[in-house]
């Protein structure tokens, strides 16, 4: 009987499957109307190019909002410079010193008792840039008492490095002769 139910259910099974698919292929004509539509995944930046939307930009928009700024680039350049340092003896000396082939760019200030000079060098400087400088500074100003001080750029620093470098060499084989000898002793 259990064999006879079993054999029964799979054959009801089995119609029922036929039938179902018999029926979707009669529905499956070509002239009825389809329900669907074509799905089309974009994002918004692609939406926005293939309908040549852009967005504005800030100087479309208005641009940024400014604030007030008072009293802005207002000097007093009767005396031709805002700078209370750049005087006419700094002036001079800056003048005198950009001709110098060995200086790429100077600017000096002047203090009641203190003249301080940066120079931008070029990459081949010979000799002691600084004395030099200082030199042709007392040559321009030879009455005066004031103080020369001299900012260089990494050029000048690095030769000086360089040359105090090879100086301690020369000293260490004359001070290693020095320990070996008092170790052996």
């Amino acid at each position: 009987m259990r064999v006879w139910l079993g054999m029964m259910l799979m054959a009801l099974i089995s119609l029922i499957g036929c039938a179902d698919g018999q029926q979707g292929e009669n529905n499956a004509n070509p002239n009825t109307d389809n329900q669907t539509q074509p799905i089309h995944y974009e994002t918004e930046k692609e939406k926005n190019e293939r309908l040549n939307i852009r967005e504005q930009s800030i100087g479309e928009k208005g641009g940024y909002p400014q604030s007030k700024q008072e009293n802005i680039n207002e000097s007093n350049f009767n005396s031709g410079y805002s700078d209370p340092f750049t005087n006419e003896e700094a002036i001079m000396i800056t003048e005198a010193l950009q001709k110098k082939r060995q200086i790429v760019q100077a600017q000096v200030a002047s203090t009641n008792d203190r003249i301080l000079i940066g120079v931008i060098l070029s990459t081949h400087v010979s000799g002691d840039i600084g004395n030099e400088i200082k030199k042709e500074v007392k040559k321009l100003l030879p009455d005066s008492n004031k103080e020369i001080i001299i900012y260089t750029d990494d050029t000048h620093w690095e030769k000086m490095r360089n040359l105090d470098a090879r100086l301690e060499a020369k000293d260490n084989g004359e001070n290693m002769e020095e320990l070996i000898n008092r170790f052996l002793k």
